[in-house]
Order: C-alpha cells, then structure tokens, then sequence
C-alpha cells in the first residue's frame, strides 16, 4: 500500500511540473505574439461575438420551432400572424449565421497572419542560433536532431499557433456560451448537465496524461528516424558498396516500427476518449428527454427538446474538438521544449566578451597552452611558440598529435583550460569573436562546397566581390583549366556536397575562395592530404605563390609541400618537439628527418 501510495506521490509531482512546465513554455511562445497584441485582441473580439452568436442560435430556433407546433392548434386569422412572425425570427437568425460567418473569416485570416509572423522571427531565432553554437555542440548533437528542431519541430509550433490558441479560447467560450444558454432554458437540465462535467473531466484528464506521453515518444523517435535517414543517405554509395543494404533496411525498419507504434498508442487514447464523449452525449439526449416529460408541467415540450439537442452536439462538439487540438498542443509542447532547450543553451556569442578592435594581425603566440576535449585527457600539453606577420609556418606529425586543434583554439572554436594565446600581443578573448575571425581564411581537408555556381561558392555569395576579382584569382592560382571545361564556367551550377567536381577540383574552389576574400592569416588544414598527384602540384605551385605574399599556417600531412616556409613545428603526443626550417630539420635527423624519409621511401616505392 505505501508504495502504491508513494508512486501516486510521485506520479502527482510529476504531473505539476509538467503542468508548470506546459505554461512556461505557453507563456514564452505568446511571446513571440506580443508584437501583434493589438491585432490579437481584435481577433479575440470578434471570436467572442461569433462564439455569442453561435451559442444563442439554438435558443431562437427553439422558439421557432415550438412556434410551428403551436401553428397547428390556432385559427386560420391566427396562423397568418405566426407566419409573418416566424419569417421575421427566421431572417433575424439567418442574418446572424451570416455575420458570425464573416467574423469566422476575418479570424481566420487574422490569427493565420499573426501566427505566420511570429513564427517567422521564432524559426529565424532558432537558425541564428545553431550558427552561433560552438563546435562542440556539433560533437554531440546530430545533424538530422539540429534540422528536426529548424523544420519539424517549428512546424508543430506553427500548427499549435494555426488551430489551437484562439480557436481553444473560442471553444471554451462557446461551452460557457451553452451552458448559459441550457440554463436559460431549463434550470434542471443545467444541473443534470453540472453532474455530467466530473465525467467530461475524467475522459479529458485521462486523455491528457496519456496523450503527452505518447508525443515525447513520438518526437524521440521522430528525431532518431532523421538523423537514420540522413546518415544512410548521404552514406548510400558506402552501404551499396559493402552490401549493406538488408541491414540499412531492418534497421531502419524497427525505428519505423518504433515510430508506428508510437503513434498507434496515441490513436487509441483518442479513440477511447472520442467514444467516452459520444457516450455521454447520446445518454444526456435519453435523459433529457426524460427529464422534459416528467418535470415539464405543461407536458413535454418540444421546442425546449429540439434547443437541448442542438445543444448537446454543440456542447460536446467543443470537447472533442478541445481533444484534437490538444492532439496538436501535446506535439507542440513536446517540440517546444526541445527548442527552448536548444535556445537556452548558451552560443558562443554568450562567452564573447571582447572589445578590443584588430586591425590585421602582426604577431600571434602561445603560450604554455593546455587543452582536452573531455575531462584531463590532453591533447595538447603546455605547447609554446610564436609567429610573425608576413612569414609561413608548418606544423607536422602523426595523426592525432594535435595539429589541427591548435588551429580550432586560434579561431576560438575550441576554448583551452590552461595558458594563454595572443594576437599583437593581447589575449584572444579581448577580441570579439567576429572581428578575431574576420582576419583568418581556412582551407579544410574535406572542402565544403554549396548548393549554387562556382562562382557564387567561391565569393561565398558575397555581391561585393565582383567576377572580375575572382576571375584574377583563378588565374592567379593556375586553375583556368578546371573551370573551362564547364560550359557556363564560373555560372556552371553546382549541387549538394559540389557532385560534379572532382576532390581536386573541390581543393581548388577552397583555396580560391580563402584567397578572393584576402584576409591577414591563411590557414590550410591537409589541404592536399586527399588529392591525386597532378593537382597537387597545382596545388604546390598556387601554393609557392600565396606563401610568399601573406601570412600563412600550413597543417603538412604531406611535407614535400612545406619545403618552402619559414618555420616548422614538429608535434608529439601534444608537446612541440622540434622547430626549425625544411633543411635545418633534416640536419638534425630527428623526428621530421625519420617523417621525410618515410614519406619519400613510400613514394619511391609506390
């Protein structure tokens, strides 16, 4: 018993925070309404005339209708007076259908347009701030979970805004307007329809609690089939390549199974609840009509029973109407939650906390830099060194020694636990976030190219670059030959993930974009780790050239192509190791001569 007790307890909690939590999230979502209060409360104006109007309808058709009967027992004289009076009650009520028609419109059209701009700003918010999220975030979320949150989720918000807040508020007004209206007509069918409400609320309650338990499953699995589904088509050339088709499919085969049961669930409670609410609507025209007959004294009323049953399926058309739109309610409140979630997670602009301007970059150093990914696992360990305005530097080793989250903590993707980087001397943080990276170009291993022209991918859609301007830069890396054999050219149209352009080529629209953009310090991580051996030499000769004239760090899996800067900074088990020029390291027969060597036996051997 005291168990069964305890999980009542806790069941109960559960419930008021729940509870908390739906008008939380209610009140932070009108928020985004505020703007268009003053519309709002003409939307809402207009429902509670048409909710007026359609509660009193009944009442006059009623009287109408008692009227006709009454017709029959009075004299001809008579029955021409009633007639007249009769078209007139008529007309007044079909002029009123038609005035509640037209303000059902105006709202309609009213709570669309508001609801559509708020949830513009709302889903604009939710994009901003994903791209302002540190990579970090990206390390533990999926892509497929991120775009469930853009699309999907605000979606169900946008549906919660179109059928559920004022037409929620509508429907309950027009259950009060009902009520009012049976107690109106006939006091004791008011209180038969009083013992009625206990179990309309315990349908409702029930529906409740099973229905919101039913949607966390349902967006849970809804975000897992996205991130299945994301991955396996981006990977189809993988699973086709390996056989691996049978397995895709069984697996995603038990998510869609998840995710059909998962809504199954959820029909069932609506169906029990939707039956429960036509029971109790069928039985309360049996009992009213019986409550007409015994109490009425002057014998049974007609009129008074056709109003009821008008009322009954209007009294019971809101609840269910109230139970499919909680439907949408749950969805939303489910997906609002996890936007809030997302929302409320810090971005990197909450930790940007610099003033400092930067005009270029002059020097940049580390100092004693310490850094893990999780917890005391380091990656680096106290690395130290400095860089100069107009030089090159290299930084080589093994794979996972470090390299290229050095450049991560320079761009502040990344945030080190001890020591200190400057730039001119000044700690990073002093630095606003946009104005620190404004000063970086980077060249990734893996180059990303967008959905338009080349052109457009290497200006990265920036108007104020002009053709002229990229065409020189083309020209200036010895690319002309990659873009000529495009009809178009530079307006040849390049789809997802650049399909069309070799792996090379793909190199190559990088470098062009990170050189057409000019800023202070390039950065090329394994630019040619991924390339055939013609475009690297293109690559190398683009290379020689950018080296000479701006600042550059290079991340060398291959270190023919760093035999030309500077400084070389030779990493192990993320300590720096050895430093010095090409030649100067290879006299030293250290570490990077045994790299060299091996690198050159391999391509002797190949």
């Amino acid at each position: 018993m005291s168990s069964f007790k305890q999980r009542n307890e806790e069941y109960a909690k559960e419930q008021v925070k729940s509870n908390a939590l739906d008008r939380e999230l209610i009140w932070r979502l009108l928020g985004y309404l505020f703007p268009y209060r003053y519309l709002l409360v003409v939307a809402v104006a207009f429902l509670i005339i048409s909710k007026v109007i359609e509660a009193s309808v009944p009442i006059f058709i009623g009287r109408v209708s008692q009227q006709i009967l009454d017709a029959y027992h009075l004299a001809e004289n008579q029955k021409e007076t009633l007639l007249s009076s009769i078209l007139q009650a008529c007309t007044i009520i079909i002029f009123f259908l038609i005035l509640s028609y037209i303000l059902d419109s105006i709202n309609v059209i009213l709570k669309s347009w508001i609801g559509q701009n708020g949830l513009y700003k709302f889903r604009m918010q939710v994009y901003e701030h994903i791209l302002r999220m540190p990579l970090s975030y990206f390390d533990q979320h999926t892509v497929g979970r991120l775009m469930t949150r853009t699309i999907h989720d605000i979606d169900q918000i946008n549906q919660m805004f179109a059928e559920c807040v004022i037409p929620i508020l509508g429907n309950i007004l027009l259950f009060i307007g009902i009520f009012v209206g049976i107690a109106i007509i006939d006091w004791q069918i008011a209180i038969f329809v009083l013992c009625l409400l206990p179990f309309v609320w315990w349908l409702t309650h029930r529906f409740k609690n099973s229905q919101r338990r039913c949607y966390d499953r349902v967006r849970t699995v809804v975000a897992a089939m996205n991130t299945y589904v994301q991955e396996h088509l981006m990977g189809a050339s993988t699973i086709r390549n390996f056989g691996l088709q049978k397995q895709a499919k069984e697996r995603f085969e038990k998510i869609n199974e998840d995710h059909c049961n998962a809504y199954l669930e959820s029909i069932h409670h609506f169906a029990f609840f939707m039956a429960g609410i036509d029971l109790l609507q069928n039985a309360s025209l049996i009992f009213v009509f019986a409550l007409i007959v015994i109490f009425s004294p002057g014998g049974f009323e007609a009129g008074t029973y056709f109003t009821f049953s008008l009322y009954a399926l209007m009294f019971f058309r809101p609840l269910g109407d109230l139970a499919e739109r909680y439907n949408v309610l749950q969805s939303a409140m489910a997906s609002a939650a996890r936007i809030f979630h997302l929302l409320d997670t810090s971005s990197e602009n909450a930790k940007d906390l610099g003033k400092s301007s930067l005009e270029g970059v002059e020097s940049i150093a580390f100092e004693d830099v310490w850094f893990a990914y999780a917890e005391e696992n380091w990656v680096l360990r106290g690395v130290s060194f400095s860089i100069k305005k107009g030089e090159s530097y290299a930084l080589v080793g093994m794979t996972g020694e470090g390299k290229s989250t050095i450049m991560s903590l320079l761009l502040r993707f990344y945030e080190i636990q001890k020591g200190a980087i400057k730039i001119n001397g000044q700690d990073i943080h002093s630095y606003p976030l946009d104005e620190l990276r404004k000063h970086f170009s980077i060249v990734l291993q893996d180059p990303v190219i967008f959905s338009g022209t080349i052109a457009e991918n290497i200006s990265l859609f920036d108007p104020a670059i002009p053709h002229q301007e990229i065409d020189k830069v083309v020209d200036y890396l010895g690319m002309r030959h990659c873009i000529d054999r495009f009809a178009k050219k530079l307006d040849h149209q390049l789809h997802e993930q650049g399909r069309g352009l070799s792996t090379g080529e793909m190199q190559l629209v990088s470098m062009a974009r990170a050189v057409v953009h000019r800023r202070s310090v390039l950065i090329l991580d394994e630019a040619t780790a991924n390339i055939d051996m013609a475009t690297e030499h293109v690559i190398q000769t683009a290379l020689k050239k950018i080296l000479e004239t701006t600042t550059a760090f290079v991340i060398a899996h291959r270190l023919s192509t760093i035999k030309d800067v500077s400084r070389i900074f030779v990493l192990k088990e993320g300590k720096i190791i050895e430093e010095g020029a090409h030649d100067e390291l290879l006299a030293q027969k250290g570490a990077y001569e045994k790299l060299y060597r091996l690198q050159f036996e391999s391509k002797q051997q190949s």
